[in-house]
């Protein structure tokens, strides 16, 4: 196994950023626990949409 280069890093396209993805996660984690957890994941899972949404690319 072997590092990638540069070009190869740059083909790589796709996907969400990953304050998307991880606020998602914790979304959804949130929900599967009981109330106060739903309460809790939305806070900090919404404030991670909101960091990935405002990030610059």
């Amino acid at each position: 196994m072997q590092p990638l280069i540069d070009c190869e890093v740059d083909a790589v396209n796709g996907g969400r950023l990953d304050w998307d993805s991880g606020g998602l996660a914790v979304i959804g984690l949130g929900f599967a626990g009981g109330p106060a957890t739903a309460l809790f994941g939305l806070a900090i899972g919404g404030s991670m949409l909101g960091i990935g949404y405002y990030a610059l690319p």
